[in-house]
């Protein structure tokens, strides 16, 4: 499974790692990796041929784990803004349709290195996560406060991993202290850690501190560690003979292997990762042999929810294909695209509100007011308490007036049920209205020599509008100004 993304109608790669297609809109992309995990590397390797543009640190971790060709990696210091030439579409000149764009790389607080990216340019501003964790220090990020003050972040790239409510788990140090919690109620056994290449360093060192005791982990990853700036012959070894802590990867780790183990000395696992306990009753599992600790370089929903609340972008993509949720749970990134989709309908409520307000009928202008005061007000009147911002939003709110319903329930039929007098009322006072605003029409195009005063989309809302009333009341208005 690959985590990277081809950003829509841009040659820009991120954690995507193959070549355009031959015929393809461009003649290459501009390439970036946010970090060194394997679902966001995959194709990056020594036969790569383009160059990457990545934080320091990762550059030195490619260089070294996928044997990435030096020359290739360019390192772009965090916090600091790069000018950069897009690439030019096929048949067109590169000296003349050059663009330019800026790119900042953001500390994304994942793993050691891992960086995000936001774009700027003529498509305006798309902030791309990669793997993330929100936390309240980013908020004081300069980058991201500028983009939240602002309020024009066009497109979020999000890490939706744990999108869907429920996916809630503890802070990465509270998981630490659950780790040398375990620790302290096993002092003479074998300690298993189960980790990733790199991302748990932190828990390990924590481990070395508790127990003074070295810690085992493979050549490999030691030599990553090095490379991480990790005092690493005071806190590793090589040998397991030495240790009485080790170092595994998380998928070698199993119930079998465990009871072989404990056939040699006591042996417990602890695993370090979130999968798996988000739906239980408690946030930290065990069993006999194994624990499970949700430490979690991802954010939480609850996390994603505040940064979305944070960025209020316009637009949100997902960069996770999938994701583990309960079945039936919602997901706080549609709860936030309703509430954007609400508030796009109230501003456009409000915009017709002062154009149909600017006729110069005193009553009609009253009678304006009152419609659209109203329908604002509803819009922005809060949901029940127990009514969830979610896709089902879309049946709160009348999006088209295209998809008339009252029409529908004030068909004239033996077996149709006589319409309210509330109801009328409305559709009266609608329906003259519209009689007014067609009537200020044909005068001010008769004033203003047939000339057209106002925009096509608003004739085409107002017609819209009375193809809803017309059926109910039998008027038809003009037609010559569709």
């Amino acid at each position: 499974m690959t985590n990277g993304k081809l950003l829509t109608g841009l040659p820009i790669a991120v954690d995507f790692w193959k070549l355009p297609q031959s015929g393809g809109l461009y003649k290459t992309y501009l390439y970036f990796l946010t970090h060194l995990h394997t679902d966001h590397t995959k194709g990056l390797t020594s036969t790569w041929t383009e160059t990457v543009y990545t934080s320091s640190l990762n550059r030195e971790l490619a260089i070294t784990m996928l044997k990435v060709n030096p020359e290739l990696i360019k390192p772009l210091e965090i916090g600091v803004s790069y000018k950069m030439t897009l690439p030019s579409e096929y048949g067109k000149s590169d000296d003349n349709q050059s663009q330019f764009i800026s790119v900042t790389p953001i500390d994304a607080n994942h793993i050691k290195g891992s960086v995000m990216f936001l774009f700027e340019g003529s498509f305006g501003r798309i902030l791309y996560t990669g793997d993330f964790r929100w936390c309240e220090a980013m908020m004081i990020d300069p980058v991201l406060q500028n983009l939240s003050e602002s309020k024009n972040l066009n497109i979020l790239y999000i890490d939706n991993t744990f999108e869907h409510i429920g996916n809630e788990f503890p802070t990465r140090k509270q998981c630490t202290k659950e780790v040398l919690k375990i620790m302290k109620k096993h002092p003479y056994h074998r300690i298993i850690f189960g980790c990733q290449t790199i991302g748990k360093e932190d828990v390990l060192l924590q481990a070395f501190l508790e127990r003074k005791e070295k810690v085992y982990v493979p050549e490999t990853i030691l030599i990553c560690y090095r490379l991480l700036g990790l005092p690493c012959e005071e806190i590793f070894t090589t040998n397991q003979a030495d240790s009485l802590l080790w170092f595994e990867k998380l998928n070698q780790i199993s119930q079998f292997d465990l009871r072989k183990k404990n056939s040699e000395m006591p042996t417990i696992a602890i695993k370090l990762t979130a999968s798996g306990l988000l739906y239980t009753s408690s946030k930290f599992k065990d069993d006999e042999l194994i624990f499970t600790v949700p430490y979690s370089n991802h954010s939480s929903a609850s996390e994603l929810a505040k940064c979305l609340d944070f960025l209020q972008p316009s637009s949100v993509e997902r960069i996770v294909k999938t994701n583990p949720h309960k079945a039936g749970s919602s997901s706080v990134i549609d709860s936030y695209l309703a509430t954007i989709k609400a508030a796009e309908l109230t501003d456009d409520i409000t915009s017709d509100s002062m154009e149909l307000s600017s006729f110069e009928s005193p009553v009609l202008k009253s009678q304006v007011s009152d419609y659209f005061s109203s329908a604002v007000s509803k819009f922005e009147s809060p949901l029940p308490h127990d009514t969830a911002l979610s896709e089902d939003m879309d049946d709160e709110i009348p999006i088209e007036l295209k998809s008339p319903v009252i029409p529908v329930a004030a068909q004239k039929s033996p077996s149709s049920t006589t319409i309210s007098e509330e109801l009328e009322d409305v559709i009266t006072k609608a329906n003259s209205i519209i009689v007014s605003i067609f009537s200020d029409l044909d005068q001010f195009k008769e004033e203003n020599n047939n000339d057209n005063i106002y925009s096509d989309a608003f004739i085409e809302k107002l017609m819209s509008l009375h193809k809803i009333y017309q059926p109910l009341t039998g008027v038809s208005m003009c037609n010559e100004y569709k």
